[in-house]
């Protein structure tokens, strides 16, 4: 059964994460219904996507699933909480079928989570609450991701590392193993 699913954001992640859902056989699990955005008007239409209201029209919504498309992990980590008000707003974790999970016996992962096309994840491998990893990204043994963190493309963690919570990491960093990144950091 295909579940409906709004996106929270219509910014360039949001409309990355739209091409996601219509490129890809999460069509075959999602339908994109519109768009939530605190900056754009009800009504507007970004890439044949209405914006349904701002996030605070989530509040309301009963048996919804919903996807974050916020990239600054700050004000990821808000408005997750607010919406997580809801108790009927359901956070899938969403996973391009383009993604190689090598132990998924060994993979945790949490809720809300974004993973896009062309991940690597081998194993022991910890995704926390409502983490974006953007294209192409390898995590790889014993690796931690902590809530809200968001990896851009192409980021590398060879083992051992921790993201701490709400960090973000820029496009093609690579860290090496036994790290630990402090919350709310930013990596560039």
């Amino acid at each position: 059964m295909v579940q409906e699913i709004i996106i929270v954001g219509s910014g360039g992640l949001g409309r990355e994460i739209l091409a996601n859902f219509k490129n890809s056989k999460l069509s075959d699990q999602f339908k994109v219904i519109g768009f939530v955005d605190d900056g754009e008007q009800k009504g507007t239409i970004i890439n044949k996507i209405e914006v349904l209201g701002d996030v605070d029209y989530l509040l309301n919504c009963n048996n919804i699933s919903i996807v974050l498309a916020i990239g600054n992990p700050i004000i990821r980590k808000k408005i997750a909480e607010k919406i997580g008000r809801n108790s009927s707003i359901n956070f899938p974790n969403i996973i391009h079928p383009n993604v190689s999970i090598q132990d998924s016996e060994y993979f945790k992962i949490g809720k809300g989570c974004f993973i896009s096309e062309g991940c690597i994840i081998t194993t022991n491998v910890t995704l926390e609450n409502f983490c974006f990893i953007n294209i192409g990204c390898s995590l790889h043994h014993d690796t931690c991701i902590e809530s809200y963190s968001v990896l851009m493309p192409g980021v590398r963690i060879t083992g051992g590392a921790t993201i701490g919570e709400a960090s973000y990491i820029s496009p093609n960093i690579a860290l090496s193993k036994n790290i630990k990144i402090p919350k709310e950091s930013i990596l560039n």
